[in-house]
C-alpha cells in the first residue's frame, strides 16, 4: 500500500512539474544580426528568418527556415541545421505567378506578403512575412522600400514589426518610420542597418513603439 501511495505521489508530482514547465514556457524573438531573426515557440519549435548573418548563433536546429529573397546576405547556409521533417521556404516558393502563399509548420502560421519596390529589390521576386505563433503576429518586411500594399497590413493587428533602415539598398530610417506608422504594429524594430553599434542610423527611426535590439538580443514576445 505504501509503495502504491508513493507511486501515485510520484506521478502527480511529475505531472505538476510538467504543467508548471509548460506554464512557464515563453515565446521568444532573437535579433541575430543584419536581417536575421530567430523565433522560438512555447513548445520549443524554432523558426529562422533570413539566417545568414555571418557572426550569428545558429546552434538551435530549425523546424522551419523562411527566406525573403535570393541575395547572398539573406540566404541560409550550411550553418543552419534543419530538424528531421523541417521545412525550408524561400521567396521562389512563397511567391509565384503573382500568388503569395501561406503555410502552417507546427505552431507557426506563415504568410508571404509583398516587399521590394526599389532598384535593388524587384517586387516580383521579393517577399516579407507575417508569422503568427502563440497568439503573437510578427512582421518581417524583408528588403524593401515603402510600397502601396503595406497599407493593407494595418488591419492585421501586428504585434512586432521589423524594418530595414540602411538607406543604401532599401529605405532609410525616416522612410521606415513612415512605413511603421502606416502598418501600426505595437512594437517596431529597426534591422538591416549596417552600422549597428557605431553611428546608429536607428536614431532616426522614431515611430511609436520603437524597440531597438542589439545583435544577439532575445526578448519575450506576448500578445496584447
Amino acid at each position: 500500500m505504501k509503495s502504491l501511495k508513493k507511486l501515485i505521489c510520484a506521478v502527480l508530482a511529475g505531472g505538476f512539474v510538467a504543467a508548471c514547465a509548460f506554464a512557464e514556457s515563453k515565446t521568444t524573438l532573437t535579433y541575430i544580426g543584419h536581417a536575421s531573426v530567430k523565433i522560438v515557440a512555447k513548445d520549443g519549435s524554432v523558426l529562422y528568418i533570413d539566417p545568414n548573418y555571418y557572426k550569428g548563433d545558429y546552434t538551435d536546429a530549425a523546424d522551419c527556415i523562411i527566406v525573403t529573397h535570393q541575395h547572398e546576405d539573406h540566404k541560409p547556409y550550411y550553418k543552419v541545421k534543419l530538424k528531421s521533417g523541417g521545412v525550408r521556404i524561400d521567396n521562389t516558393k512563397a511567391l509565384h505567378d503573382g500568388i503569395y502563399e501561406s503555410y502552417e509548420v507546427g505552431p507557426f502560421k506563415i504568410e508571404a506578403v509583398p516587399a521590394g519596390g526599389n532598384p535593388n529589390h524587384d517586387i516580383r521576386y521579393c517577399v516579407g512575412y507575417l508569422v503568427t505563433v502563440d497568439g503573437v503576429t510578427v512582421y518581417h518586411a524583408g528588403d524593401t522600400s515603402m510600397i502601396e500594399q503595406m497599407k493593407n497590413l494595418k488591419a492585421r493587428n501586428i504585434d512586432y514589426a521589423m524594418y530595414p533602415i540602411d538607406g543604401i539598398y532599401n529605405m532609410d530610417a525616416v522612410e521606415a518610420t513612415e512605413v511603421a506608422k502606416l502598418v501600426g504594429a505595437r512594437f517596431n524594430i529597426p534591422i538591416h542597418e549596417f552600422d549597428q553599434g557605431s553611428s546608429k542610423k536607428s536614431d532616426k527611426f522614431t515611430p511609436e513603439g520603437r524597440l531597438v535590439l542589439e545583435y544577439g538580443e532575445t526578448i519575450t514576445v506576448e500578445p496584447k
